[in-house]
């Protein structure tokens, strides 16, 4: 009978070793996604991105489209053709601006020169801008034959 009064081995985790756990996972837990939530409000929204970038492809196309487009009278992408669009029409949050730079071959990579572009390269840059998300750029460079 002094058998049934021993104590036996138990095993397992008592209620205080659980709680005192589950208090420490929580902590961390609420550390790691407070990382995580801030990193989300600072991140651009990827619809204004898309957008963004559709509209600096519209442009580019259209001063691409125009370089001998005769229904516009152009023989060549001429800088004074492309003004800037603040806002955007049907886009009021974005404002668009494309820049055209007259280059040599020996300078393509450049952002300076003036027309007329006699030496038939044109470096164009189309620029968005967003006050959220910032400036979307891009780029070409054009040749006129």
């Amino acid at each position: 009978m002094s058998g049934f009064f021993r104590r036996r081995h138990q095993s397992g985790f008592s209620l205080i070793e659980v709680i005192i756990t589950l208090v420490v996972l929580s902590i961390a837990a609420v550390g790691v996604l407070s990382v995580f939530t801030s990193g989300m409000r600072g991140s651009a929204d990827p619809l204004l991105v898309n957008q963004a970038t559709h509209l600096a492809k519209e442009k580019m196309d259209q001063v691409i489209g125009d370089r001998m487009n005769p229904a516009r009278g152009y023989a060549y992408i001429i800088p004074a053709n492309y003004p800037a669009e603040a806002p955007v029409a049907g886009f009021p949050a974005f404002n668009r601006s494309a820049a055209v730079f007259c280059v040599t071959a020996a300078n393509l990579n450049t952002s300076t020169g003036a027309p007329p572009c006699g030496s038939g390269y044109t470096h164009v840059t189309v620029t968005v801008a967003n006050s959220v998300i910032g400036n979307v750029t891009a780029e070409t460079v054009v040749a006129n034959y």
